[in-house]
């Protein structure tokens, strides 16, 4: 009777240990290699709107880099968005840091008025998926897209 009752006893957990491997619990991707990630960013130069000539980079330029200011909104309150310099392929690159699918940054140039720029970051497909930007809306004007977007993004001014 005993051994009636142990081979019972085995063949339901032998059961329910198949159960348990069959789950969806298991991660079929396996680990994602490991690399740095680039963060989501655009790279753009800044021009006057009536001449196209650059207000930053040019042979003269109108305003010192010092002039320009960047802000992340988050929470509503601006915070440090991260702007890199490139003098020597005179351009500006800038990293989208904010976790939600839409980053808002507000930019400043000397006493010029405030512009608004919304980045929308998207996700790739698969188990190892990583961000990648899909748009930028420049004061209500889409000047960057994913699947089009240019090298580097003239914003006017």
């Amino acid at each position: 009777m005993k051994t009636l009752f142990y081979h019972i006893i085995s063949l339901v957990l032998i059961a329910a240990i198949a159960v348990g491997c069959t789950s969806n619990t298991i991660n079929k991707c396996g680990p994602c290699p490991l690399y740095a990630i680039v963060l989501p960013h655009i790279n753009f130069r800044i021009v006057d709107k009536t001449t196209g000539d650059d207000l930053f980079f040019a042979a003269v330029p109108k305003y010192k880099i010092s002039q320009l200011k960047f802000h992340s909104i988050i929470n509503g309150k601006p915070d440090t968005a991260f702007l890199s310099v490139d003098s020597l392929d005179k351009k500006f690159t800038i990293f989208i840091t904010n976790k939600g699918p839409v980053d808002t940054v507000t930019m400043q140039v000397a006493d010029k008025p405030q512009d608004i720029l919304l980045f929308t970051a998207g996700k790739t497909a698969g188990c190892c998926s990583v961000p990648f930007l899909s748009s930028v809306v420049y004061n209500g004007t889409t000047v960057f897209t994913h699947e089009n977007g240019p090298g580097i993004v003239i914003l006017t001014k």
